[in-house]
């Protein structure tokens, strides 16, 4: 049952993008679950993210967050957030010049990659209607 119940999220978590391939979203649903296995995030912490929902502001949260956006390749290993790549990946649903206005509003680097990726998927979360 709880792994039907990590499935069902990682599922609701890919069908936001709609220009994104059926394998994209299946390797980001398996990036998702090796992340949660990773870093012992709870799924239904993960699912309030998904929402907005940032009262799952713990380390495990975080840290599932950086994992996802290190497997992704929005994130390198020393925290840089890897722009070309968001871009990228979002410019098959929202206008490039858009998505790079979000971008420069979220550069956040933290001292911890766990806290900038958390921070930068909240900035780019409350940006999100701009795109």
């Amino acid at each position: 049952m709880y792994k039907y119940l990590i499935l069902c999220l990682v599922i609701v978590l890919g069908e936001d993008v709609k220009g994104f391939s059926i394998q994209q979203r299946q390797q980001g649903d398996a990036f998702a679950l090796q992340c949660m296995a990773e870093t012992g995030a709870n799924p239904v912490k993960v699912g309030l993210l998904k929402i907005g929902d940032f009262s799952a502001d713990d380390r495990k949260s975080r840290c599932f967050m950086k994992c996802f956006f290190e497997k992704e390749g929005f994130l390198n290993k020393t925290g840089d957030l890897q722009v070309e790549n968001i871009v990228q990946a979002l410019s098959n649903d929202f206008e490039r010049s858009k998505v790079e206005a979000v971008i420069a509003e979220c550069l956040i680097h933290e001292k911890d990659n766990c806290d900038t990726a958390f921070r930068v998927y909240e900035c780019f979360y409350k940006h999100r209607e701009s795109l």
